[in-house]
C-alpha cells in the first residue's frame, strides 16, 4: 500500500509540472526581461487661484513618509536654451516631502543645462536692486536642468512682498538669460 501512495504522489507531481510547463509555454516571449509597467503621466497642476499665477500641490519624494507643500508659477516668457531652442521655466517653493532644497527654478526642456556649481544667483524683485542667493544646479533624474536655491526662506519672504522677480541664469550654449515670473498673490507661510 505504501508504494501505491508514493506512486500517486509521483503522478500528481508530474501532472502539476506538466500543467505548469504548458502554462509557461503559452506566455508571450519577452527574452527573459519582464516588461516595464506602463507609465502614467503626472496629473496636471490645478489651475491657479483667481488673481494669482501660483499653483499649489502636495508632492512627496519617493523616500519621504509624508507629502510636503509646493507652490509653483511659470515664467512670463520662454528662454533660449541653445541651438535655437526655447524652454519655459517654473519657479517653485517647497517645504517638506523629502526634498533637499526649499526653492528651485526648473526648465521645461531636458536639453537646457543651467550652469551653476555652487554659484550666486542674481534676482531683482520689482524695480529694486539686485540681490544674490546661493544656488547650485543639481540633477534630480540624471540631467542637470534644475537650479536649486539654498535660502528658500529668504526667497519666499521676498516673493511675498513683490509682484515680479527676474533671475539671471546662465544656460550652457545660450549664455546668460533673464527669466521673469509674475509672483503676486503668493500664499506661503515660513
Amino acid at each position: 500500500m505504501r508504494w501505491l501512495r508514493g506512486a500517486a504522489i509521483f503522478m500528481a507531481v508530474l501532472v502539476v509540472g506538466a500543467v505548469a510547463i504548458f502554462a509557461l509555454a503559452r506566455l508571450p516571449e519577452t527574452g527573459g526581461v519582464v516588461p516595464a509597467p506602463p507609465t502614467t503621466p503626472a496629473p496636471p497642476l490645478p489651475p491657479p487661484a483667481v488673481g494669482s499665477q501660483w499653483r499649489y500641490t502636495s508632492p512627496r519624494a519617493w523616500s519621504a513618509s509624508q507629502a510636503g507643500v509646493e507652490a509653483c508659477t511659470r515664467s512670463k516668457a520662454d528662454i533660449e536654451i541653445g541651438g535655437g531652442a526655447k524652454s519655459g521655466a517654473e519657479l517653485c517653493l517647497r517645504r517638506g516631502g523629502g526634498y533637499p532644497y526649499a526653492a528651485s527654478i526648473v526648465l521645461g526642456d531636458t536639453q537646457g543645462r543651467i550652469v551653476c556649481t555652487d554659484c550666486s544667483v542674481r534676482a531683482r524683485f520689482d524695480n529694486a536692486g539686485a540681490q544674490t542667493f546661493e544656488g547650485t544646479a543639481a540633477s534630480t533624474d540624471g540631467t542637470d536642468y534644475t537650479l536649486f536655491i539654498r535660502d528658500g526662506a529668504r526667497l519666499a519672504g521676498e516673493l511675498k512682498r513683490a509682484s515680479t522677480v527676474t533671475f539671471d541664469v546662465t544656460i550652457r550654449g545660450a549664455g546668460e538669460q533673464h527669466v521673469t515670473f509674475d509672483i503676486g498673490g503668493l500664499k506661503w507661510t515660513d
